[in-house]
C-alpha cells in the first residue's frame, strides 16, 4: 500500500511539471547566417535567453530562446566541420545539423563552447549561443565557422 501511494504521488508531481520546449530549428535566424569555408567566417551575436534548452544529453545545457536559432551556418561539400564560439562569459551551443539530430557543447575550450564534426553533411545548421546563467542572457559573444579544426 504504502509503494502504491508513493508511485501514485511520483506521477501527480512529474504530470504536474511542465514540459520543455523543443528549440524551432526551422525559424529564420535572428543573428543571419555563415557560409563555412577553410577560413573561418565569424559574426557578433547576443547569447543566451530566457528559455532552458530542453535538449536531452551531455553537454545540452544553459538558457536560449526557443523561438529562432541565434544563426544558421551553411555548410557546402562534405569534409571537417567546426562551429564555436567564444565569450568573456560561460557560453554554451546547441546545433540543430541538417538531418535533425542534436548536438551541444559546454566548455570545449575553456568556458566556450564548440563542436567539431569528421564528416559534415552539406546544408544549414541551426545554432543557438546559449548562457550557463540566465542572468548572463544577451551578452556579447562572437560565433564562428569553419572547414576543418577551431580557431579559437
Amino acid at each position: 500500500m504504502r509503494v502504491s501511494l508513493l508511485l501514485a504521488f511520483a506521477g501527480l508531481l512529474f504530470a504536474a511539471l511542465p514540459a520543455q520546449a523543443q528549440p524551432n530549428s526551422k525559424a529564420a535566424p535572428k543573428a543571419g547566417t555563415l557560409t563555412a569555408a577553410a577560413e573561418p567566417a565569424s559574426m557578433s551575436i547576443q547569447a543566451g535567453g530566457p528559455d532552458r534548452n530542453g535538449v536531452p544529453g551531455s553537454g545540452c545545457s544553459g538558457f536560449i530562446t526557443n523561438d529562432a536559432p541565434t544563426a544558421v551556418v551553411q555548410a557546402e561539400g562534405g569534409g571537417p566541420l567546426a562551429i564555436y564560439a567564444t565569450s568573456d562569459i560561460d557560453t554554451t551551443i546547441l546545433i540543430a545539423d541538417p538531418a535533425g539530430r542534436w548536438h551541444c557543447s559546454d566548455d570545449a575550450n575553456g568556458s566556450n563552447p564548440g563542436v567539431s564534426f569528421a564528416r559534415a553533411d552539406a546544408g544549414p545548421y541551426a545554432v543557438w549561443v546559449g548562457t550557463f546563467s540566465p542572468e548572463a542572457a544577451g551578452a556579447a559573444a562572437q560565433l564562428s565557422a569553419v572547414r576543418g579544426e577551431p580557431r579559437w
